[in-house]
């Protein structure tokens, strides 16, 4: 593996992009993570048993493919391909609702508006059976490929949920177009957050991003 740009240093997560090899000798972009050190040192997230839990997920056109994981340094990594694509965020945002055809505008809009909820409802699905949740849900935190396929990143295990959003909420001005009541009041963050979360994704995508 070889890591060539560090893509992002954060308060929980440090990534890179870099490429690894196959094995017809050619090479692959992808994107290397691993957890800070503090978070590492002090066991706030439960990393290994991130990493061993994102390598039984199956392949779903819907969430980032895990590609493997990598050890450097004693530092154990997890290898997702890179994606070249805008986020769902950048577009809502450009949608352009002037068309010389105002009706097959509108029913684009409603077909995509459908592909792209029920892509995110089946990806969020696939996680929860499989132990993850996706604290900090929305529009931004989901890529669209250029074929228009939604793909979820960045969820974390049930069992470190509670940490991650208290980070998150460091960071951001929160109100319940972001987190559900018990997470603003308790930092609690358990399946019937991920729906609340959902539910405002949804509402993103309806309006507009508005």
């Amino acid at each position: 593996m070889c890591m060539i740009v560090n893509l992002r240093m954060g308060l929980l997560y440090n990534r890179w992009m870099g490429t690894i090899a196959l094995s017809d000798d050619s090479s692959k972009c992808v994107v290397f993570t691993t957890i800070t050190g503090d978070k590492f040192q002090n066991k706030t997230l439960h990393w290994d048993e991130y990493i061993k839990r994102a390598l039984e997920l199956p392949k779903n056109k819907y969430l980032i493919n895990v590609e493997g994981t990598g050890i450097d340094k004693e530092i154990m990594y997890l290898v997702q391909e890179h994606l070249n694509c805008e986020t769902l965020e950048v577009r809502l945002k450009n949608f352009d609702i002037c068309s010389k055809n105002a009706s097959n505008a509108l029913m684009m809009m409603t077909s995509e508006v459908m592909r792209h909820i029920l892509g995110i409802l089946e990806g969020l699905g696939l996680l929860q059976s499989y132990g993850f949740l996706h604290p900090g849900l929305s529009a931004k935190k989901v890529f669209l490929t250029n074929k228009g396929i939604c793909k979820l990143y960045d969820f974390c295990l049930e069992d470190d949920a509670g940490n991650i959003v208290s980070v998150k909420k460091s960071q951001m001005v929160c109100g319940r177009n972001q987190f559900a009541p018990e997470t603003l009041i308790r930092n609690e963050y358990i399946k019937a957050s991920d729906v609340w979360s959902a539910a405002n994704l949804i509402w993103e995508i309806l309006s507009g991003a508005q």
